[in-house]
């Protein structure tokens, strides 16, 4: 699938985050809501079941991400170009609210889409060279698949490449999770800290307001 598809077939999942919630639904009060690169959830969503594992080696499910906000990137170690760009923008993004003491209740993971490669131990030494409060997970190829599906990812293994060294072509976005452990919104590219600074930092201050 060339890039223009994938993008087509990548908004069309995002879109479809949306089926089922009813517009004239309010979570928050009537003060309009912030405009951010991607898509806030006008009510958001309780994640399905799900079991995963993380860099350690422990079970990684919906209650590890519930108590704080969470940022989760859907990519993979061996990826050449796509993965690495948006994990050093997390990483200035981090940075970012590091500075501002905006960083103490966030958690950063990287979710594998390549599950036969990415042991946790690789995940582990990946996701740490970008930064020391990375973290990563893997799983089975129907919990990830599962997942991927709630959040709108698309991810498909590139044609033509062998078995031993192998390609995937993935959306690439930063997916929301906030402190009720509910799918809150999804960052679209770019991911640079101009970007999703302001509008993460804006999600925060709205939902402490409504809580």
């Amino acid at each position: 699938m060339n890039v223009r598809k994938l993008l087509f077939a990548a908004l069309l999942a995002l879109c479809g985050l949306l089926g089922g919630i009813l517009i004239g639904n309010r979570y928050f009060a009537s003060e309009p809501p912030p405009k951010i690169t991607g898509i806030l959830l006008p009510q958001p969503l309780e994640l399905p079941a799900f079991t995963l594992t993380d860099q350690d080696g422990q079970p990684f499910g919906p209650e590890r991400l519930r108590g704080r906000w969470s940022l989760l990137y859907f990519g993979y170690t061996y990826c050449p170009d796509v993965c690495p760009t948006a994990l050093t923008d997390l990483a200035a993004v981090q940075a970012a609210l590091a500075e501002k003491g905006q960083d103490g209740d966030m958690a950063y993971w990287l979710v594998t889409i390549d599950p036969q490669r990415d042991t946790p131990a690789r995940l582990r030494e990946y996701v740490r060279f970008f930064s020391p409060r990375f973290a990563g997970a893997t799983g089975s190829e129907a919990e990830l698949r599962k997942l991927m599906a709630q959040f709108g990812v698309i991810a498909m293994r590139a044609p033509g490449s062998s078995d031993g060294a192998y390609t995937v072509d993935h959306s690439s976005t930063l997916t929301l999770i906030d402190p009720d452990g509910r799918l809150h919104a999804v960052f679209t590219a770019p991911h640079s800290p101009d970007t999703v600074l302001p509008d993460l930092l804006a999600l925060k201050a709205r939902y402490a307001a409504a809580h």
